[in-house]
């Protein structure tokens, strides 16, 4: 990594207070890096440097730059709003917990959005079933109830107002539109307050609690403000446009009394508004800053794609500072794949991206987007690329990555928690956790054993798999040998393939006899074990397949999560804690961050993820794919009827009425953002596809595609003249 890059001018910032401003692109996390090191290198402490980031991905390149470079003095403290106000609560917790209703005496217990998820939902699922939030207009399924009601609770600490008010906003808000909405909202509130009584008698702190102990009782504190003047003195912020307001109050009590700053915003920014990020109160704090630097020229975008850039802008945004003419042509950047039926547009779209890898363009240098990526799209597109591996000789490797889809959605997961089942029968008791259905069983077969199609997986299931009743008439699951199978069906089926199934039921045989000899292990050691000793090995479903990895990583973290938070003293039968989690992802419960899903610097491999997930990784490829342009789905965001990202923030006044134009706006807002921030991530060439009849089979004609058609009109007339 150049250090050598800071000039003398630069160097004079080292020890002063910079706002620094530029499109994405534009050098800001490099600078800001190099700026580190030199922090560093001029005998800064680490421990007196002080970097906040919005989420922990965001903390890569640091962490990165630190492990090449030659320092060895230790490293910068790096922390999101989040993890520092649990610091804090930690600390001060005897001081506070009496105020705050919980017990002084025991220490607290930290949730992950999991873990909130999994004790809310004591309280949730006997409400969802007596009606208390059936909408006459929309289905709203049990664990997006959850999350907004745990929503709701974070806005309210956000806001510093009680949970009351929660629902008096968003009755206001609703207005008259239907009455019946606003009985919801009270029951919404009461659910929360119900959760709150119980995480304050069990000394459980959610995000929202740790957020309401840390800006009520801790940041008013004398002895806290004393403690942060003289804690830090230097102080970093990336990327605070996607910043909650509380970080930038943190960051506010600690310019006045830092000795150097840095603080990078992302002009267009703004893409997690939904989750509290606030650029307007982000831009604010450039006022407590000495400098105020701007870096406004891509170092990423060709010539052709930054007049595409300008296009857009001034397209999309009328209200823009005008741009000087570009050098490129935007319409050498941009190409469109037009089909009739959405079939043919994913057919297309893989024939162009087997042409690039053809071709040698390395895969993870490709980005296909889409407004949301469900089962069918993903389905549909891994299985025409893998067509094409075989047609073009070539190998397309893929990486989705989709933060908000549970985990139990997922082909992996459920595959080895059939088997965890199969390992582990006597979590079995016929009522709340039952033997796995001969399906899940052939679905684990096809994708833990290579080369053994759905098919034949089907027929080996079928076979092998019995459910025996034990003494007390609780069926146990079972696997019989392949040796024992008819020698037609065994040719049937593969003898290789049935070689690696023997090794693999012998394995569980094995663990099985360990558990009988009282050798217990929690959850997440067993799955470590299944997928090192034998499902990551040569022949198996997740020997050098990056995206199954991934998602066995995310399980087993959220299985350890799980255990250190509720069994964090337990020794001994680990039964409980399996059947606990397992009920837990029954549930279908939205998964925490991981953070190695956001970390793939390395991989060689196409990703193929929702366009706010692939904005949100600050990632740059030479090519992209935007699929279905014709949908809402680019603008509109998603049904929240329990909650309101853009109600439930600081600047809206409470006792307003959410518009249709408000929603307008803002859609128009998210469609600007959206549409600047992929072509300034873009090197070479953007493919627009279309299909003139959706997924669903109606026309399509969305703000996007509307946009792109005045785009093109435009230029033709303009070359007609």
């Amino acid at each position: 990594m150049a250090r050598s890059g800071l000039v003398q001018a630069e160097r004079a910032l080292l020890f002063r207070k910079v706002f620094l401003e530029g499109i994405a692109g534009s050098g800001k996390t490099t600078y800001a890096v190099q700026h580190m090191l030199a922090w560093l290198d001029q005998g800064v402490d680490p421990s007196r440097l002080l970097i906040i980031v919005p989420q922990s991905p965001s903390a890569r390149p640091y962490q990165l730059a630190l492990h090449e470079s030659a320092h060895s003095g230790g490293a910068p403290i790096i922390k999101t709003f989040a993890g520092f106000a649990r610091e804090a609560v930690s600390a001060f917790w005897t001081e506070i917990a009496g105020a705050l209703g919980a017990d002084p005496s025991r220490e607290p217990i930290f949730l992950n959005i999991e873990t909130a998820q999994y004790f809310m939902a004591r309280f949730a699922f006997p409400r969802i079933e007596r009606g208390e939030f059936a909408f006459s207009d929309m289905r709203v399924p049990p664990p997006r109830i959850i999350s907004q009601v745990l929503d709701n609770l974070n806005r309210a600490a956000l806001l510093g107002e009680p949970i009351e008010r929660i629902a008096e906003r968003l009755s206001k808000a609703w207005g008259e539109r239907d009455s019946s909405r606003h009985d919801v909202f009270k029951r919404a509130n009461a659910l929360a307050s119900e959760f709150r009584a119980h995480c304050l008698q069990n000394n459980l702190l959610d995000f929202s609690l740790t957020v309401e102990a840390f800006q009520r009782f801790i940041r008013p504190s004398p002895i806290f403000q004393e403690f942060l003047q003289t804690r830090f003195d230097f102080l970093l912020a990336e990327n605070i446009e996607e910043d909650l307001p509380a970080t930038h109050d943190l960051l506010a009590m600690c310019l006045p009394y830092v000795q150097g700053a840095l603080l990078l915003y992302d002009t267009d920014g703004g893409f997690r508004t939904f989750l509290g990020a606030d650029p307007e109160t982000a831009y604010e704090l450039r006022a407590l800053c000495d400098d105020h630097l701007i870096m406004p020229q891509s170092h990423v975008m060709s010539a052709d794609v930054a007049a595409l850039s300008v296009a857009f802008n001034r397209l999309l945004n009328p209200r823009a500072q005008p741009e000087p003419e570009p050098s490129g042509d935007w319409r050498a950047a941009i190409s469109i794949i037009s089909k009739r039926f959405y079939p043919q547009m994913i057919e297309a779209v893989a024939d162009q991206i087997a042409e690039l890898v053809a071709q040698g363009i390395p895969p993870r240098q490709i980005a296909v987007v889409a407004p949301f990526l469900n089962d069918s799209l993903r389905f549909s597109l891994t299985y025409a690329l893998r067509q094409r591996e075989q047609l073009y000789g070539i190998r397309i490797p893929i990486l989705t990555h989709r933060p908000s889809r549970a985990l139990l959605d997922e082909p992996i997961t459920r595959a080895l928690l059939t088997l965890t089942l199969i390992a582990h029968p006597h979590w079995l008791d016929g009522v709340t956790i039952s033997t796995p259905p001969p399906k899940d069983v052939a679905d684990a077969f096809a994708l833990c054993i290579s080369e053994l199609d759905p098919l034949r997986a089907a027929l080996l299931a079928e076979i092998v798999y019995r459910v025996k009743r034990d003494e007390n008439g609780i069926p146990r699951p079972a696997l019989s040998a392949f040796a024992k199978i008819e020698p037609d069906k065994q040719a049937r089926i593969g003898y290789r393939v049935g070689q690696r199934y023997d090794a693999l039921r012998e394995w569980l045989e094995s663990y099985r006899a360990r558990l009988d000899h009282g050798d217990s292990m929690p959850l997440d050691h067993f799955l470590r074990l299944l997928f090192g000793e034998k499902l990551s090995h040569k022949g198996y479903g997740l020997h050098r397949n990056l995206e199954g990895a991934r998602i066995a990583a995310q399980l087993i973290d959220s299985v350890q999560h799980f255990r250190k938070t509720l069994y964090a003293d337990h020794d001994g039968d680990w039964s409980a804690l399996g059947r606990e989690y397992l009920r837990l992802v029954s549930q279908r419960l939205l998964p925490s961050l991981h953070v190695q899903s956001w970390q793939d610097e390395a991989a060689d491999a196409i990703l193929i993820m929702p366009a706010s997930t692939f904005l949100l990784r600050h990632r740059s490829v030479d090519y992209q794919f935007w699929l279905d342009v014709g949908s809402n789905g680019w603008f509109t965001r998603l049904e929240q009827p329990l909650t309101h990202p853009y109600v439930l923030r600081r600047e809206y006044l409470p006792d307003e009425i959410w518009t249709d134009e408000d929603e307008s706006m803002t859609e128009d807002s998210a469609l600007y953002r959206t549409a600047i921030g992929l072509v300034r991530r873009c090197r070479k060439q953007v493919f627009v596809a279309v299909a003139e009849l959706g997924e669903s089979g109606f026309e399509q004609n969305g703000k996007l595609l509307r946009a792109l058609q005045q785009l093109f009109s435009a230029s033709a007339e303009s070359e007609a003249v």
